[in-house]
């Protein structure tokens, strides 16, 4: 049962991390009057490697957790490139 709990909470960490993560990113490229576009899923996966926050995050995942960010701040996720 302590095993199943642990293994939830440290899920919510992660997520949590990421999700803050993707946020500040997004946060640093307004002020410095990027585009939110600016930020992509390879600097995400930089930060969080850096962070020592997941060594393990794919690009896939990293632009969700952008998306999810974008979308939170009242923004539009960028179309996927065809």
């Amino acid at each position: 049962m302590f095993a199943k709990r642990s293994a939830k909470k440290k899920t919510q960490r992660r997520h949590r991390a990421l999700l803050n993560l993707a946020n500040g990113l997004l946060r640093e490229a307004f002020l410095r009057r990027h585009t939110s576009a600016d930020v992509t899923a390879q600097d995400l996966v930089s930060h969080a490697f850096g962070h020592q926050i997941d060594v393990d995050l794919d690009l896939d995942e990293a632009q969700r957790f952008l998306d999810a960010a974008r979308v939170a701040r009242g923004e539009t996720a960028p179309q996927a490139a065809a």
